[in-house]
């Protein structure tokens, strides 16, 4: 019988990066973070700071002497190949040589090289470090034309807009790269999403397999095994009643697997239904006549009172009980004595199933690979739920717990 998982049914959700609004790109804090250029804009930075190298040492060798503003050249070009690795040391060593080659020489190229920085300031650090760029630049492209003479009439407006063609270059980079990260994102998300389904779907057809169609051939082989040694014609009745029975709902069971398998299941359809109709006191009620049947003297003990359980978490326990009496048949068919009991408690709702091995089932290790207790606690856990067994003293206790649910609307109350 399939789980019912709190994600069953869960969409796949793909988001458009085209559509992805501008508004809240630049409102999110992780695309105002500090990062890293592209790989591809590291590449084509370091080839143009090595060119503009090689033309200053050019330059250098051509005149035939080193001076301060060279150096100050060549230490700006270093600090600019830094952005390729720490951005953030990168722009304070800019804003410092372009600040002093400014102060100490008073010329309007220092302005320059610090209005084109402010472009890979713009892509790669905090918003605090844009605006303090911004604010050196703007303090010093004030006092040398108040103060100097190497800028040229309209100097201030041509510096100021190439800065701001520069900012905007750097923000067009640092937006494809937040765009980028985005999509690799979504993608990834999706590759789970996708991953989580197959894994849902591959659940679901587990459990079938083992919840049900194993329940039913169970009882099949228990009562074909049982046939030949029948006392009387009653008992063969029963059991060949019992094999039909069992061996129809098993047909049934492989029927919706199939669908589940080969079609696409529509909104909200569930892919196999529930047995017993996932109702506890339905299922302890018919799985204690299957032990009688099978001669297993059972005792069942159900509530006076309603249970106040979500129809999934009901599903749960009921789905524990049928765990619980194929194992009985399964590994105890010559068991003395077993009892179901259903207890209503504050808080709660407690499945307990006991069965009272015979000396011939003690001695026989039946191989079991654990996966229905497995599965049934973990689907008791989904809904806050626990799940113990125990064997000892030659008697074999399941005991199950799950919590009620709160007052909803939405809640079903089993009678």
């Amino acid at each position: 019988m399939p789980d019912e998982h709190p994600e069953a049914g869960q969409k796949l959700r793909f988001s458009d990066p085209g559509r992805t609004s501008f508004r809240r790109l630049f409102g999110s804090r992780r695309f105002w973070q500090q990062r890293t250029l592209h790989p591809i804009a590291r590449i084509l930075l370091l080839a143009v700071v090595t060119v503009l190298l090689c033309i200053a040492i050019g330059f250098i060798v051509a005149a035939g002497r080193f001076a301060r503003a060279d150096l100050l050249t060549l230490m700006l070009y270093v600090a600019i190949a830094a952005f390729a690795w720490h951005p953030l040391t990168a722009a304070f060593m800019v804003i410092v040589i372009c600040s002093l080659g400014a102060v100490l020489t008073g010329s309007g190229g220092d302005l320059l090289e610090l209005a084109i920085a402010l472009g890979l300031v713009a892509a790669t650090c905090a918003p605090w470090l844009i605006v303090l760029h911004a604010l050196v630049l703007s303090v010093l492209t004030a006092d040398i034309a108040i103060n100097g003479s190497s800028l040229t009439d309209g100097g201030v407006y041509g510096n100021t807009g190439i800065a701001a063609i520069a900012f905007l270059a750097g923000l067009t980079f640092r937006i494809v790269t937040a765009r980028e990260e985005i999509v690799v994102a979504e993608r990834a998300r999706v590759v789970k999403d996708l991953e989580a389904l197959a894994r849902e779907e591959q659940e679901r057809i587990a459990d079938e397999l083992h919840d049900g169609i194993a329940h039913d051939l169970t009882l099949v082989l228990f009562h074909a095994r049982a046939l030949p040694r029948q006392p009387d014609e009653a008992s063969r009745q029963v059991s060949l009643t019992t094999i039909e029975e069992s061996a129809e709902k098993a047909l049934q069971s492989i029927q919706s697997l199939l669908s589940l398998m080969r079609e696409t299941r529509p909104e909200g359809a569930d892919g196999c239904p529930a047995r017993y109709d996932g109702d506890v006191i339905e299922a302890v009620t018919s799985l204690a006549t299957l032990l009688k049947e099978a001669g297993i003297p059972t005792r069942v003990s159900l509530p006076q009172g309603a249970l106040s359980v979500t129809p999934a978490a009901e599903r749960a326990l009921a789905d524990t009980a049928i765990e619980a009496v194929t194992n009985i048949l399964k590994h105890g068919p010559n068991s003395e004595a077993a009892s179901l009991d259903v207890v209503g408690k504050p808080g709660f709702v407690e499945l307990l199933v006991t069965n009272v091995v015979s000396d011939a089932d003690a001695r026989t290790k039946a191989r079991s690979s654990g996966r229905g207790l497995l599965r049934a606690r973990q689907r008791l856990a989904q809904y806050g739920g626990e799940l113990e067994t125990d064997l000892s003293s030659g008697t074999w206790l399941l005991w199950a717990r799950i919590p009620v649910a709160h007052t909803d609307p939405g809640v079903r109350v089993a009678a």
